[in-house]
């Protein structure tokens, strides 16, 4: 294995502060050794000395030594220039025994990097390393930094030559950089290694912010053999222009021949591309030649990568590119739009928004490419602008409320000059008036967020302008089913729907169950919806369309207390499923009699689903309403809504208004001989008195519905009472028993296909192992539910596997893990509103209690501090990972 020669910093304090740096490597080492060959470790050796005297003489510390290279530090950029020539001096006047000087490459920067732990941290190290890279051996090339530092003050038969400025690998800005001219020696050297092809690609003032992702991706695609065309595309805001500008200047070496870039959106006559691509060659256009003849002729074989931006304007044109691609075989083309080419060379390449924040938290917030460009922006529009934890939320829900479009961001960033983010955040309701303005020298189409969306808009036909419209009924986006069912269409919707999905106006993607998916960004729903609210009566009756179809799908998909396969549809419909319960609470006409009744049925049948999902305070909110509002509701709907806010009340420990709510639902039930409602009101009372400490009476209750629910043949009824049942026996230490049933549910429930029921029945035989003594079985069992809760999103479970995992911890002994984990699904049931039951604290206090006795108070505190501050995701990655590993 290779090892790396020990350096002075291993035994010398290296300099601080201000540091000059010096880079060196021997130009054609690989040439010279294989003519060498053995010969050539004395010649290394040599050049190592002759170095290292020059370097020491002039109080110059070495920080590391790779092969043939040296990174050494000085305090002063005089002696560090004078290091560099008297080096050079002794390496051209060395008698070396090959015969002839060994060149190497120096070069100079002067900066005030970070010292950590012997090392340099930050750009000027890397930067003094690239400008080296551009030299040639036998030259000194030095930074403007060093220069300005040194100019004046140099010894004598020193002088310098700037050589201009060289763009540099990996670093966003061109270099100025000069030779160090050494009296005696040669000064006249081939160009630096850093000139690059032509290029017009225009340099953005205001930096890119993130998109590294997205640039790498592009870059790889652009510069793959058998790609010719590609089009970035995406909503108007997205970044189209900067981010495949970044990518052209960044593959400018790859393109000898140039990278130009041809602005198109001025142009709407297909026969003006071609013109227009060759004045931005600057290729005259003499005589009866046409443009397109002459762009072929000039192109040729040359190596050329053209980037035709806002190409939308103009797709008759695209004639004109395949033209081009077809007669230069060298030739490569980048193209922004908000359509694609539809050309068969074409590889399009969608451009999204920002990623948003994970959460609120400063520390969230500073991870968000949203949030950096936010306060980037900022900064330049108010001095002294700062993320902070005070302002952090606000931010965040900024950047959430624009989509992570960058031109909303930097629209409402600007808004910092008068605003401050709590105080925007409050006025962004009507954000297509507030987002406007935008600096003079950015694009007319970009200063503001209407424009662009304007832009996009004219480009339809009548048809899809009105489908446009429409689909902002839709809160979340929607399945195709759903937009058929209630949008209506003067011809097709599919072509319709995916001719919007071309102009970059709705996005396309799959849910959490794998189904294809339509949706708008916010912004662009904002201003179908201003359209809606034009047509008033069109609006109304499109929102009622939306809303039983809504209503149907609840009844479809809800049978009593059970998910039927298609349940996480429900998941994805959530901002529908709110909307549709909106418009029958407050928005359906006065003399719509069933409005209220629709309201009570839906939110009746959403109340499995809101349990499930641990969106108790949710769902009693939309209930609670729903039951005030409906005016004689029928009585199966009102005993299962009335029982549903039971159950939601049971889940947030409110157990007297619980029970409360089950006697009554049982009395409509046994009032309209509803068995099934019978068993399920007996078994939600099981679960209250089990759940309050009363596990004598619950067991009562769980054996009556039990009869009832064998009587009917309900499996899945039985499987949830002796489910229940199971955890009574855990609570009394019958384990054998509890681990029976359990066990037997499981093969129930996988058999069914409930995911949840399984995932539930493992989270159960988990704590049973556990309570058993048998921490390993817990181990594996509980990772697995704890995966499988994650899956079906059910934030009751999760908090619940994270206390089994806290109780597996403590059973291993790793107490400080039991502690951060204790904070965190603390911190989590606080979140979601949802308290352990009293029966289940009992053991988690034992828990806790342990954790306690075998740490120092201090410890405890700092690891229940650092568990509450993790994010759900953190806290179950750190599970997982921390307490069964694989």
């Amino acid at each position: 294995m290779a090892t790396r020669a020990a350096s002075t910093a291993d035994t010398r304090s290296l300099p601080e502060g201000v540091v000059t740096f010096l880079f060196t490597d021997i130009a054609g080492s690989t040439r010279l050794l294989r003519r060498l060959g053995a010969a050539y470790g004395e010649v290394l050796a040599i050049h190592r000395h002759l170095l290292r005297n020059s370097f020491a003489a002039h109080a110059g510390q070495e920080v590391d030594t790779q092969g043939d290279s040296f990174f050494v530090a000085f305090s002063s950029p005089r002696e560090a220039v004078a290091a560099a020539a008297d080096a050079q001096r002794a390496l051209a006047t060395y008698a070396w025994p090959h015969g002839e000087p060994v060149l190497v490459r120096m070069a100079l920067h002067t900066g005030e990097p970070l010292l950590i732990d012997g090392h340099y941290i930050g750009i000027d190290v890397h930067r003094a390393a690239r400008i080296c890279s551009a030299a040639h051996g036998g030259q000194v090339v030095v930074s403007a930094r060093t220069r300005e530092f040194v100019e004046g003050q140099t010894q004598a038969g020193l002088g310098f030559k700037d050589l201009g400025h060289h763009r540099l690998k990996d670093l966003e800005s061109p270099e100025n950089i000069a030779q160090l001219l050494i009296e005696g020696l040669p000064d006249t050297f081939p160009p630096l290694t850093s000139q690059r092809p032509p290029t017009n690609v225009p340099q953005h003032v205001s930096t890119l912010v993130g998109r590294q992702r997205e640039q790498r991706e592009l870059r790889q695609t652009l510069l793959s053999s058998d790609i010719r065309l590609v089009t970035v595309t995406g909503a108007g805001g997205t970044g189209k222009t900067r981010v495949s500008a970044a990518v052209a200047l960044d593959v400018v070496e790859e393109f000898l021949a140039g990278v130009f870039f041809v602005d198109l959106s001025t142009v709407s006559d297909m026969a003006l591309v071609a013109s227009e691509i060759a004045r931005a060659l600057q290729l005259p256009l003499e005589g009866d030649t046409p443009a397109e003849t002459a762009l072929t002729q000039h192109i040729g074989d040359r190596r050329m990568l053209l980037v035709l931006d806002n190409f939308e304007q103009v797709l008759d044109g695209a004639v004109v590119v395949a033209h081009l691609l077809e007669s230069c075989h060298h030739l490569k083309v980048l193209a922004t739009s908000r359509l694609s080419l539809s050309l068969q060379a074409e590889q399009e390449y969608q451009l999204n928004p920002m990623g948003l924040a994970a959460g609120a938290s400063l520390l969230e917030a500073e991870q968000s490419e949203a949030v950096q460009l936010f306060v980037q922006r900022a900064i330049q529009a108010r001095h002294g602008f700062e993320l902070t934890e005070t302002n952090a939320g606000a931010v965040v829900e900024i950047c959430a409320l624009v989509d992570g479009l960058p031109l909303a961001i930097e629209l409402a960033a600007a808004r910092t000059k008068i605003f401050p983010p709590q105080t925007l955040l409050r006025r962004l309701d009507n954000r297509l008036s507030l987002l406007s303005g935008g600096a003079q020298d950015s694009p007319v189409r970009h200063r503001a967020l209407r424009t662009t969306i304007d832009w996009s808009y004219d480009l339809l036909s009548r048809d899809e302008r009105l489908f446009f419209r429409d689909l902002g009924v839709f809160v979340g986006g929607a399945d195709f089913d759903a937009i058929e069912a209630v949008v209506p269409s003067g011809g097709s919707s599919m072509d319709l729907l995916m001719s919007l999905v071309n102009h970059s106006l709705v996005r396309q993607h799959e849910d959490e169950s794998g189904d294809v998916r339509f949706r708008m960004l916010q912004t662009i729903r904002d201003y179908a919806n201003e359209l809606l609210h034009r047509s008033p009566e069109h609006r109304t009756l499109l929102r009622e369309r939306h809303a039983k179809h809504f209503l149907a799908l609840a009844d479809h998909v809800m049978t009593g207390d059970a998910y039927t396969p298609d349940a996480p549809q429900l998941g994805s419909d959530r901002d529908n499923l709110r909307a549709a319960l909106t418009f029958w609470l407050d928005d359906a006409p006065a003399s719509d009699g069933k409005a209220r009744i629709n309201a009570l049925r839906l939110a009746a049948n959403l109340g499995v689903y809101w349990y499930h999902r641990g969106l108790a305070r949710e769902g009693t909110g939309w209930l609670e309403r729903a039951l005030s509002a409906a005016n004689d509701p029928p009585p199966e709907v009102e005993a299962l809504a009335l029982r549903m806010l039971g159950v939601l009340m049971e889940t947030q420990r409110e157990y007297d208004r619980a029970i409360e709510l089950f006697e009554t639902a049982l009395e409509k039930s046994l009032a309209i001989g509803d068995r099934a409602g019978e068993a399920a009101c007996l078994n939600s009372l099981g679960v209250t008195a089990r759940s309050s400490g009363a596990a004598e009476g619950a067991e009562d209750f769980f054996e009556r519905a039990l009869r009832i629910r064998r009587e009917l043949g309900d499996k899945n009824g039985l499987v949830s009472t002796q489910n229940n049942l199971g955890i009574v026996y855990t609570d009394q230490g019958r384990f054998d028993e509890a681990r029976s049933l359990f066990t037997g549910n499981l093969v129930l429930d996988r058999q069914n296909g409930d995911k949840w029921g399984a995932a539930i029945t493992e989270l159960n035989l988990s704590a049973v192992s556990l309570l058993e003594g048998d921490a390993e079985r817990a181990c594996t069992t509980v990772v697995h539910a704890l995966r499988a809760v994650v899956a079906v999103g059910d934030l009751d479970a999760q908090a619940e596997a994270l206390e089994v995992c806290l109780g597996v911890a403590t059973a291993q002994g790793r107490w400080t893990l039991a502690a951060r984990l204790a904070g965190a699904s603390d911190a989590f049931r606080a979140s979601i509103g949802v308290p352990s039951a009293p029966a289940d604290r009992v053991r988690l206090d034992r828990w806790i209690g342990a954790c306690r006795e075998n740490l120092d108070r201090a410890d405890f505190d700092a690891a229940w501090r650092e568990g509450s501050l993790m994010t759900t995701d953190q806290a179950t990655s750190y599970a997982l990972s921390e307490v069964c590993p694989d």
